[in-house]
C-alpha cells in the first residue's frame, strides 16, 4: 500500500499535466482551494495532506482522472461520454462540445491523430454543407430522437440548422490542421453510403436532387483524400502530414490523439457517440491494436498509385451506383 505522501505526489504529477506549463502549481492551489501560499507549498512538499474533498474539487475543476490505488484493478478506468438520453443533450450541444474537444487537443499540442474507421471520417464530410446537414440529421433523428414522428424524420436541407453546419465546417478546418494517420475498411462497406441508401429507401430522403448532390459530394470527398494521399499532406504546403491505409478487417471507429505528455482515445459506440478516455493502460491497448492494423494494412500515400487507384475506383463506382438510384 502506498503511503499518503507518495499518493499525493502522484496526484500532483497528474495535476501538472492539466494546467498550462507557465503556471506555478503553488499559485494554482492557492487560488483554487483558497489556502495560503505557505500551505500550498506544504502540500506540494508532502508536509500537509490534501483532503478527499480537495482532491475531488481539483479533479472536477481541472478534468483530472485519478485513482487512489491504481494497482487495485488494471482493467478498469474512468471514461467520459456524451449523455444524449440521460442528459437530454441535443445535436447542437454535441457539435459545440466536439468542437471544444478538438480545440483543446490543438491547444495541448496534439502531434498526431490515428484513426481506424469503417466510414469516411466525418471531419472530411463536414467540408460540404449538404453532406454535413444530412449526417447531423441522420444522427439526430435515428439516434438521439429515437421516439420521433415520420414527418420530422424527412430530410429537408432548407430547414437545416445553419449554425450547426458552420460548426461542422469549423471542425473540418480544425481536423485539417492535425497530422493524421487514417486506416479505412473495404470501399464497399463505408457507412455513410449505406446511410444515404437507407434514407432513400425508407423515404427519409424524398428529394432526388439532393440525393444526387450527396453522391457528388461523396465523390468530391474521395478526390480530396486522394490529393492528400498523393502529397502525403492535408495541405498544399505539405505542413500537415497525412498517411492513408486500407485494412480488410476493422470493425469499429477508433481515434487515438497523441499529445506531448499523454494520449487520449475516442472509442465509438451507439452509432456515432464516443467514449473518451485518458487512461494510460487503455490508450496503450488501443495503440497496440492500431499498430497491428497498420502491420496488415495496404498503404495509399505517396507513390502507392496502383492500390490507391483500385480502392478509389471501387469507392467511386459505389457512389455512382447510388447516384443512379436517384434517377429512377
Amino acid at each position: 500500500m502506498q503511503n499518503k505522501n507518495s499518493t499525493q505526489e502522484r496526484f500532483f504529477e497528474e495535476f501538472k499535466k492539466n494546467i498550462p506549463s507557465n503556471n506555478l502549481l503553488a499559485n494554482v492551489l492557492e487560488s483554487s482551494l483558497g489556502i495560503s501560499k505557505s500551505e500550498a507549498y506544504n502540500k506540494l512538499k508532502g508536509n500537509s495532506s490534501l483532503t478527499i474533498s480537495q482532491i475531488e474539487f481539483l479533479c472536477n475543476k481541472y478534468n483530472i482522472h485519478f485513482e487512489i490505488n491504481p494497482q487495485a484493478s488494471t482493467d478498469s478506468c474512468i471514461i467520459k461520454f456524451t449523455p444524449f438520453h440521460t442528459g437530454n443533450m441535443n445535436i447542437s450541444e454535441y457539435m459545440n462540445s466536439l468542437k471544444k474537444v478538438m480545440e483543446d487537443l490543438c491547444k495541448s499540442g496534439i502531434t498526431k491523430m490515428i484513426c481506424a474507421t469503417d466510414d469516411i471520417p466525418f471531419y472530411h464530410l463536414f467540408k460540404y454543407p449538404e453532406l454535413a446537414a444530412f449526417k447531423l440529421h441522420f444522427w439526430d433523428n435515428k439516434i438521439i430522437k429515437y421516439k420521433r414522428n415520420q414527418e420530422n424524420a424527412v430530410f429537408d436541407f432548407t430547414k437545416a440548422n445553419k449554425k450547426d453546419i458552420l460548426t461542422a465546417f469549423e471542425l473540418h478546418k480544425i481536423y485539417q490542421s492535425i497530422p493524421s494517420v487514417e486506416i479505412w475498411t473495404k470501399s464497399h462497406l463505408l457507412i455513410t453510403i449505406d446511410q444515404i441508401k437507407f434514407a432513400a429507401e425508407s423515404h427519409i430522403l424524398k428529394d432526388k436532387k439532393i440525393g444526387k448532390i450527396f453522391c457528388e459530394q461523396l465523390i468530391e470527398t474521395l478526390k480530396d483524400i486522394e490529393s492528400y494521399a498523393i502529397r502525403s499532406s492535408k495541405t498544399e504546403n505539405t505542413q500537415t502530414p497525412f498517411d492513408w491505409y486500407s485494412c480488410d478487417v476493422i470493425g469499429n471507429v477508433t481515434y487515438l490523439a497523441e499529445l506531448p505528455q499523454k494520449n487520449i482515445c475516442f472509442l465509438r459506440f451507439n452509432t456515432f457517440n464516443s467514449i473518451q478516455c485518458e487512461d494510460e493502460s487503455l490508450c496503450a491497448e488501443v495503440n497496440m491494436w492500431l499498430q497491428s492494423l497498420l502491420n496488415d494494412a495496404t498503404g495509399f500515400s505517396g507513390h502507392a498509385t496502383k492500390h490507391r487507384n483500385a480502392y478509389l475506383q471501387s469507392a467511386i463506382k459505389t457512389c455512382t451506383d447510388l447516384s443512379d438510384m436517384f434517377d429512377q
